[in-house]
């Protein structure tokens, strides 16, 4: 059990905070992996000058990783009996797969310190990253049995081809915690290649519902359902796969080839999108109050497709220039394609042509509840959550030609617009003022991005890119209210305004927009969480602090267990390295990939930079953009080591990280946390966004 306490109830005990705090942090020691060796700041470094330490911990801040591993090299040569600045050092030495004299400084460490368990585990999991195998098999024996160390004896084990006693290890992890998600894939690893597929199915079907990000697992999962003759399953797997990996050139033929083997597959999702078409009734939905007034929105549902069919739910229109080209009936679904520059409407029923036009098309009701049912929409390529569905959305939908394709764009009111981004970025089950918090917020980023993609045709997107905008099927009745409730109202600064950009989690410790986007806001600083200890809320932390932060999970707003999932708040991902060679495209100008590392990280831990190092040349990836690049990682919170194969190269990097998002402004799970502790939607807004006015637009 989590132990998450509001501000108002620690407030009441005779306990002092700071105490509870410390009480905390040393039953925290406790419990963490390797890593988690949680040190002070002040006092701590055996001796020797806290300056020295800290510019050390300031070269790694700012990017120079070589010269902060220099400067903790001296520093354990002068005060070699500080075990703080040891461990520091031996984590630089991990993330930068120096491994054999990180194994040097943990043989020192484990020989002065033989009943610390935390530096025989660490030896052991740098041995295994290092590709020593048996030397990291020798060393468990110092170990006691417990979830962490279990994990780690079945991987070795795996490493050593000793696939039996290997999946008996990562069972009897999995049997004291059974949320491990990376436990239950490699499992579905041993299994398969012991040719028991039914075994392997479940162990990736249970690590994907422990970590839906968990991208590698999609195609052995889907190989798993081939082998057991499971086509049909097989297939819709697969293209999930190649939506969420379209760089990866293996799913794709796999796909093809199963396609050619077994043509049925085809012709039966093309059946059942007919049915779905037919089933389909686009309903009527309850307008906003008082409408007049509210500015119009352009959304850009899709682009560069070459036909889209949409289901009509009331009596049409078919313009263009206000100018009427055709009217028909409900519940006819119209099929618009692209045609020598202009855009061409058949009637699906009997194939007929309707309309023939040389420029846009728009599609409009008089019912102002009237929806329309657009079909087998694609979302959130290259993503974990990428796929196709039906969608139905309120307003008008106007067609674009354009030289790539069609342009598809939803046209409606902002507030309406609204009813369905505030339950697609926020749970609409969480308290109200978080709700209302996620209104203002989404409403003002609305605003300030008027126009942002003019140049396509329309003013926001429909992915995260803006906002999540799947249309009518995800509005409530609870985040209506809150858009209701908050009406018009805006956060400005200057009389303009803000940028309101928000994120899922922020781990505890939001991040500045100067830092991610090189862009500086005044109200967009790094803020930590109100229930953060002081010692990690002063940010900066060193490696070991930073690395025991990303493995534990402090009782903050953010990591509120009833608005926090556990792979939101804190999370673990092995990226095979030729995934991600794959993913950056560079081909024989990086050549196989050495190493990665980080250049540089803000207040918060978010990492600016990352070099990555190949046998035929670099390359770089700064800001925002680490998360996608690198295959999908939830943020740029994190540590990242390399784990060597058996050919000397890397075989996997893993990544120990917290939060999702960008981490810049407001933490979704946060101000869900803050409205449980009962802050207001006002008082959750100044937090997040400092030194923002609340104002009224409309």
């Amino acid at each position: 059990m989590r132990l998450v306490l509001p501000d108002n109830l620690l407030r009441r005990w005779a306990l002092p905070r700071k105490v509870f705090i410390l009480l905390f942090l040393f039953s925290l020691v406790l419990f963490l992996s390797p890593l988690n060796v949680i040190t002070g700041r002040e006092g701590t470094t055996g001796g020797g000058k806290e300056e020295e330490f800290s510019a050390a911990v300031s070269l790694y801040y700012q990017g120079d990783l070589q010269g902060s591993l220099a400067k903790f090299r001296q520093l354990v040569r002068t005060y070699p009996a500080c075990e703080k600045t040891r461990f520091n050092l031996v984590l630089l030495l991990r993330e930068t797969g120096e491994f054999a004299e990180a194994l040097e400084h943990l043989a020192v460490l484990v020989k002065e310190h033989p009943a610390k368990t935390e530096y025989s585990l660490a030896y052991t999991v740098t041995a295994y990253l290092a590709g020593k195998a048996r030397q990291a098999l020798e060393h468990t024996r110092l170990l006691p049995e417990t979830a962490e160390t279990l994990f780690w004896q079945g991987l070795i084990l795996k490493d050593l081809h000793r696939e039996k006693t290997a999946v008996e290890a990562l069972e009897k992890s999995l049997a004291l915690e059974p949320y491990q998600p990376m436990a239950y894939y490699f499992l579905g690893q041993l299994y398969f290649d012991l040719a028991d597929y039914e075994k392997a199915r479940a162990s990736y079907q249970r690590a994907l519902s422990q970590e839906s990000n968990m991208t590698m697992a999609f195609y052995p999962l889907a190989v798993s359902y081939l082998q057991l003759d499971e086509f049909s399953t097989a297939y819709n797997l697969l293209q999930r796969a190649e939506a969420s990996l379209p760089w990866n050139q293996k799913i794709k033929e796999e796909r093809q080839a199963l396609e050619r083997s077994h043509p049925y597959l085809v012709q039966e999702r093309r059946q059942e999108e007919r049915q779905r078409r037919e089933a389909m009734t686009p309903p009527a939905v309850e307008p906003a109050p008082a409408r007049e007034g509210i500015a119009e929105v352009r959304i850009g549902l899709a682009e560069a497709i070459r036909e889209v069919q949409v289901k009509t739910g009331d009596s049409f229109r078919l313009t263009q220039n206000d100018r009427l080209l055709a009217s028909g009936p409900p519940q006819t679904i119209l099929h618009f394609r692209q045609v020598d520059g202009g855009v061409e409407v058949l009637k699906e029923a009997d194939g007929s042509l309707l309309v023939k036009a040389a420029g846009p098309l728009v599609l409009s009701y008089e019912n102002p509840a009237a929806t329309s049912a657009v079909f087998n929409i694609e979302f959130g390529r290259g993503y974990f959550w990428a796929g196709r569905e039906d969608r139905i959305y309120r307003g008008q939908l106007e067609f674009l030609p354009r030289a790539c394709g069609l342009t598809v764009v939803n046209r409606l009111n902002v507030e309406e617009y609204l009813y369905s981004v505030v339950p697609a970025e926020m749970p609409a089950s969480w308290p109200a003022a978080a709700l209302e918090a996620q209104a203002v917020a989404a409403r003002t980023y609305t605003f300030a991005n008027m126009g942002r993609y003019a140049s396509r045709g329309f003013d926001l997107l429909s992915s995260v890119l803006s906002a999540a905008y799947p249309g009518v099927k995800s509005e409530t009745s609870a985040t209506r209210a809150a858009v209701d409730a908050t009406r018009g109202q805006i956060l400005t600064y200057n009389g303009r305004p803000i940028s309101a950009v928000y994120s899922a989690n922020s781990a505890g410790f939001t991040e500045s927009s100067r830092e991610v986007w090189n862009f500086d806001h005044p109200y967009l600083q790094a803020v930590p969480d109100k229930n953060l200890p002081p010692e990690i809320a002063g940010g900066y932390m060193a490696p070991a602090e930073l690395a025991a932060w990303l493995n534990s999970r402090l009782p903050t707003h953010s990591s509120h267990p009833s608005y926090s999932g556990r792979a939101a708040y804190r999370w673990r991902l092995w990226m095979p390295r030729e995934e991600l060679e794959a993913l950056l495209g560079q081909g024989e100008k990086l050549g196989r990939i050495l190493s990665i590392t980080t250049a540089g990280r803000g207040p918060s831990g978010r990492v600016k930079k990352v070099l990555v190092k190949g046998t035929a040349g670099e390359y770089s990836v700064s800001g925002d953009q680490i998360r996608s690049r690198l295959g999908g990682l939830r943020s740029n919170l994190f540590i990242v080591e390399p784990k060597i194969g058996a050919d000397g190269l890397p075989e996997f990097f893993l990544f120990t990280g917290g939060g999702w998002g960008h981490g810049v402004g407001m933490c979704q799970s946060g101000a869900a946390g803050m409205a449980a502790a009962g802050y207001s939607c006002r008082e959750i807004l100044n937090h997040y966004y400092p030194g923002a006015v609340l104002t009224t637009k409309y």
